[in-house]
């Protein structure tokens, strides 16, 4: 009898070492054939200006830590921005810096990277982007976060302590960071997130088998919520098109009558007149392309239903729209050039374009980013045509 427990055994140790070296092998395999960038979920590293960074050389991001093949000497175009700009949920040639470059036929560095804002940009324009002696700077300002990220970076960083308005509060009590926590959880969310950042076979499997599962689970999630929290949503006109909403959150980032967001506006004015007058001093044209959350995005179409709208979604619409008035009549004073991407995905909304993947993600997909892009090519040949 332990003769036959010790073959059992045996028999279990050999096909767990073979699957291990398989998956292994695999790994391997697949980090030699694609971008690591374009699956993995990057190891973030601190930095005394930027808050985080991007390890230089790690998973498929260039010596300066961003989304690019490599440093270029030299750049026409760099485009500074959040995870917008890199391009989460898209591969790298369909972020809006890459599809960017192939419409002006001119060379265009993505400096973009989820949880910068304002502050952020400000500094890779001084020193960063500098070295690159590019013609024009594009600024991806996101109104789903931007102005809580400057707000949290001057409260939290004493690098940028200078630039606070108020002894306001970074310690995770803002209604931003209450309407996150009311936010359900996924299951194993920290097993997967690790995996997400480390496992390249596992984030090629979410990406490829995975979804099935991903839509039942985004289901039970939405159950689980109000309407006001999440709710999903499928075009009527063409119900392959779907998506979820995520009104609570968002309300709670860009609504100008919670003091940390009317803080963070304050910050951003700041910080894009000082982007400017860098880029003037630098002899560099910059345009700021303002990016709409997806909820707003989304408010001329979805009013057009007979369905009203969850509370929460009406007053995003609204204050939204009041936060952008505020940024634009403060750039408008400054002289800042400015483009509104939202009437270009209005436009592909209306036409029941997919531009954002079918989850609760904010963020767009290649065909979203695409729209962006042409955007900002109509934009740069008007505004600073090559000499």
């Amino acid at each position: 009898m332990a003769q036959g427990l010790k073959g059992k055994l045996g028999a279990l140790a050999l096909v767990l070492v073979s699957t291990v070296l398989a998956v292994l092998l695999v790994e391997g395999g697949l980090r030699l054939a694609l971008n690591p960038a374009d699956f993995l979920h990057a190891t973030l590293i601190e930095d005394r200006a930027l808050g985080q960074r991007i390890e230089p050389l790690t998973t498929g991001h260039d010596a300066l830590g961003f989304r690019n093949r490599e440093v270029p000497a030299h750049a026409e175009v760099v485009a500074i921005g959040d995870s917008n700009t890199y391009g989460v949920s898209a591969p790298r040639e369909g972020s809006w810096p890459h599809q960017l470059a192939g419409l002006l036929g001119s060379s265009v560095y993505n400096m973009g990277l989820g949880g910068f804002g304002p502050l952020q940009y400000l500094h890779l324009a001084r020193v960063t982007a500098k070295p690159l002696k590019p013609r024009v700077w594009v600024v991806g300002f996101y109104f789903g976060n931007d102005l809580m990220d400057a707000y949290y970076l001057a409260q939290g960083s004493p690098h940028w302590k200078d630039w606070r308005v108020t002894a306001g509060d970074a310690g995770g009590n803002t209604a931003f960071d209450q309407a996150a926590r009311t936010a359900p959880a996924k299951r194993f969310e920290g097993l997967r997130n690790w995996l997400a950042r480390h496992s390249l076979l596992y984030s090629v499997l979410r990406a490829t088998v995975l979804p099935r599962f991903a839509a039942q689970e985004r289901e039970q999630l939405v159950r689980q919520s109000a309407p006001d929290q999440q709710w999903a949503w499928s075009d009527p006109a063409q119900p392959g098109v779907r998506t979820v909403f995520t009104p609570r959150s968002r309300l709670a980032a860009i609504d100008l009558g919670h003091a940390s967001v009317r803080e963070g506006l304050q910050i951003s004015q700041r910080a894009l007149t000082a982007i400017q007058a860098e880029a003037d001093s630098q002899g560099v044209k910059l345009i700021v392309v303002l990016i709409p959350t997806k909820e707003r995005a989304y408010c001329a179409y979805l009013k057009q239903m007979a369905a009203p709208l969850p509370a929460n979604h009406v007053s995003l619409c609204d204050a939204e729209d009041r936060a952008k008035a505020e940024l634009t009549q403060s750039m408008d004073a400054g002289k800042l050039r400015y483009i509104d991407a939202i009437g270009a995905l209005e436009a592909k909304i209306a036409q029941h374009v997919a531009l954002y993947p079918a989850d609760s993600d904010g963020h767009l997909q290649s065909t979203g980013y695409g729209v962006v892009a042409q955007v900002v090519a109509d934009a740069v040949r008007r505004h600073a045509p090559r000499p």
